[in-house]
């Protein structure tokens, strides 16, 4: 686990930005994460020899979300990420020694810089998305995600997450006061 520690600062720099984005999600996924560190007894679908080290792994990950795929120096061709949720984001961060780098979101006939150190949040079940090509060095990118079976399973406090709206964010601001 020596690789989770090294990226855990990022990690819970990214854990709040998704808490301010999406934050019925947010919280979704960190009690699935707690409850997979609490009980390494849960059927999540993997030999029981696995159980305990799972429950260690989640207690130690930084982030609210089930999963993170790290792609790297590798072009991402025009796709949808057909395991997510219509409703739920997906959020992307990259890194590297590389320059001109674009994203394109085609259905919104959109180009953005994708420059090292980018983060982008999208619902990438809806919305096509692809980098073709950058210049020069290394490129990374951890695409954190949640998946709709792994929190039907074991989220049990009521209906899951929809879409953020502007009426929630307003609770949240009148919260604060």
């Amino acid at each position: 686990m020596e690789w989770l520690k090294k990226i855990t600062p990022v990690e819970q720099l990214l854990d709040k930005l998704f808490s301010m984005i999406s934050p019925d999600l947010h919280y979704a996924g960190s009690q699935v994460i707690l409850k997979v560190g609490q009980d390494a007894n849960l059927p999540i679908g993997c030999k029981a020899w696995h159980q305990n080290q799972i429950a260690e792994m989640a207690r130690a990950w930084p982030i609210a979300t089930s999963g993170v795929s790290v792609i790297v120096n590798r072009a991402s061709v025009c796709h949808t990420d057909n395991k997510g949720s219509k409703d739920w984001y997906d959020i992307l961060l990259t890194a590297g020694t590389y320059k001109d780098c674009w994203f394109r979101l085609p259905d919104l006939e959109l180009q953005l810089e994708y420059s090292p150190g980018t983060v982008v949040a999208l619902n990438g079940r809806i919305l096509k998305h692809e980098v073709i090509k950058w210049k020069g060095g290394d490129r990374v990118c951890c695409a954190h995600w949640l998946r709709p079976a792994v929190l039907k399973g074991l989220f049990t406090e009521g209906e899951l997450p929809s879409w953020v709206t502007q009426s929630r964010y307003i609770q949240l601001i009148n919260a604060l006061d």
